[in-house]
This record gives C-alpha cells, sequence and structure tokens, in this order.
C-alpha cells in the first residue's frame, strides 16, 4: 500500500481528502503543521507528500526543502488559485506539481494516479538479486539480509539499492541515481543522495568508512561491487 502524507494547516481539508484517498487504497497520513509533517515524513516515509503552500510559523517552500532533503520522492502543492508567484516558487523548490484552491476531488486524485505511476527508468537484461554469501539483495520480495539477518532500509534507501544493482559493477552518475529515485535532475538534490548513500552505508558496510559494497567513483556517482 503506497503511503500519503497531507501537510495542512486547514484540518477541514484532512477531513475532505483523507477519504477518498483511502478508497483508492493509499494510507493517509495527516499533519496540520510543517514540522509534524516533517516528523512523519521521517518515520514513514511517504510516496507522495500533499503541501499547502500557506502555512503559519513554516510554510510550503520551507517544508518543501526540508522534504526534498530527506529525499521525499514525489511532492503535489496545492495553493492559492491566480498566483503565478506560488506556482513559480512551488516549481523551483522541487515541488513535481501545482494544484489551486478550492481543490476538485476528482482532479487531485487524477493528479495523484500520475504521479504514482512513476516507474524507474528500464535497464535491458538487468539483474533482480545480488549474493555474494554476505549480502542478500532481492528485487521481486524487497528483501536485504547481511549475513542471514534481515536489514530494514526505507523506500528511497532501497530504490537506491536498486538502481545501483540493476547496473551491478558498472558506476551510476549522480545525475542518473537522482532521475530515477527521485524523479529530478535538479543539483539540489545532490546533497540528499550523499545523505542517502551515507544511511545505507551504514546498515550494510561493516565499516561505512571504508565501504566494500557501495563504491565511490568521486565526481561521477556510486557503484555496486560486484558479487
Amino acid at each position: 500500500m503506497k503511503r500519503i502524507l497531507l501537510i495542512d494547516d486547514d484540518t477541514t481539508i484532512h477531513q475532505v481528502l483523507t477519504t477518498p484517498l483511502e478508497h483508492e487504497g493509499y494510507e493517509v497520513f495527516a499533519a496540520d503543521t510543517g514540522r509534524k509533517g516533517l516528523d512523519i515524513a521521517k518515520d514513514h516515509d511517504p510516496d507522495l507528500v500533499i503541501l499547502d503552500m500557506v502555512m503559519p510559523k513554516m510554510d510550503g517552500l520551507e517544508t518543501g526543502h526540508r522534504l526534498r532533503e530527506l529525499g521525499i520522492q514525489s511532492i503535489l502543492v496545492i495553493g492559492p488559485a491566480d498566483d503565478e508567484g506560488s506556482v513559480v516558487k512551488s516549481l523551483k523548490m522541487g515541488a513535481d506539481d501545482y494544484l489551486a484552491k478550492p481543490i476538485q476531488v476528482p482532479i487531485l486524485l487524477a493528479r495523484v494516479r500520475m504521479l504514482m505511476r512513476r516507474k524507474p527508468v528500464p535497464v535491458p537484461n538487468a539483474p533482480s538479486a545480488y549474493d555474494n554469501q554476505e549480502l542478500s539483495i532481492d528485487l521481486e520480495t524487497q528483501r536485504v539480509e547481511l549475513r542471514g539477518n534481515p536489514i530494514r532500509l526505507t523506500q528511497t534507501e532501497f530504490k537506491l539499492l536498486s538502481v545501483l544493482l540493476r547496473r551491478v559493477g558498472r558506476v551510476v552518475t549522480h545525475e542518473q541515481l537522482i532521475q530515477e529515485i527521485w524523479g529530478t535532475d535538479k543539483k539540489t538534490s545532490l546533497g540528499s543522495l550523499k545523505l542517502y548513500v551515507h544511511y545505507v552505508r551504514q546498515k550494510i558496510e561493516d565499516n561505512p568508512r571504508k565501504p566494500y559494497y557501495l563504491l565511490s567513483e568521486w565526481g561521477v556517482g556510486y557503484r555496486l561491487r560486484r558479487p
């Protein structure tokens, strides 16, 4: 079940949107402040965030920037109608789409379905598993084990390993990784990529400072060592 996080200080929006989104088969979380939304995003790694542009204290722009730093792959901003400035600011921040208020639920659901349909770029004859007798990765079951012990990865961490595994032994550039993980080619996402490489190394490497599996090709990208 894919997860959606609603961040809007108007709890009426939560009530209006939660039921139709759940009927579409999504698991829905809601927050009435940007800070609460970030906490939920850290704990549940949503596939999509529906984010209000206008909120007190931490507005949609600041919240959106922080969500991108966490590696959230899709952000749909809702905001004032006929406000070109808000649209431009949202897209510069890294939003994938902008929907004007008042919200028409059928249109929002269509936008959500479109964003959820994004798929990784196919790689011909790509492997779907990795096993060197110590580290095993199975893309079909989405299971990762180190010496027989299950490793719990977030969705973004698993996507990172998946992209590298499909090109095992080859260098995958920063740009390719960012595009396939987050659907954007923005250079501002490079910090997020480095952060998630760090997270994955903490979980699969015996010595994250001297990685054996997830290798850096300085200034170019990363590669997964062949088993």
